[in-house]
């Protein structure tokens, strides 16, 4: 966000949050004045939404966002700092995929499944999911690794198929 006063954390919270998922009944964030302004309050009252802030100079008040903030400053710097990883711009979308994806130890569950209700399916699984399964639910490992060498080669096959885009580009 290139301006960020009340009204434009305002905005974006509409555009990024109420749109997306509908109005939450609490809003609960630090003491940013943005968030304490009379037009961001404003704006929840609207929503009929309660906002709370968190106790001052206690970050731990608010310690699981503060957590998922630190992951993913962590993740992203590992990126940044590589100067073989010049394209970390390029990843950001795989990087949040991952941490999405990746179990949170207070929840117990994805923040993906908290939001959508269902596990994000991998490539790999999407790939194996058609092996069919005894009653037990254990699978024969050779049957298995089999089934997946074939998915495998099949995905090898279709990816060949797509023009690059020099091919794409030359007619």
């Amino acid at each position: 966000m290139s301006d960020t006063g009340a009204l434009d954390v305002a905005k974006a919270f509409e555009e990024c949050v109420f749109r997306r998922f509908g109005a939450p009944s609490l809003i609960r964030h630090d003491r940013e004045p943005r968030f304490m302004s009379e037009v961001f309050q404003a704006f929840a009252e609207l929503m009929q939404s309660s906002s709370r802030a968190t106790l001052s100079y206690r970050p731990q008040a608010n310690g699981q966002q503060e957590r998922s903030v630190k992951t993913m400053v962590q993740t992203v710097r590992v990126y940044v700092e590589d100067p073989l990883q010049a394209n970390w711009d390029d990843i950001a979308e795989k990087l949040v995929h991952a941490i999405n994806n990746s179990r949170d130890t207070t929840r117990r569950e994805t923040p993906f499944y908290l939001v959508h209700g269902w596990d994000a399916q991998s490539t790999l699984k999407a790939m194996t999911s058609t092996i069919k399964r005894d009653p037990a639910g254990s699978a024969d490992a050779k049957q298995w690794r089999r089934e997946a060498n074939r998915q495998r080669e099949i995905a090898l096959q279709l990816a060949k198929r797509i023009p690059t885009s020099r091919e794409g580009s030359a007619s």
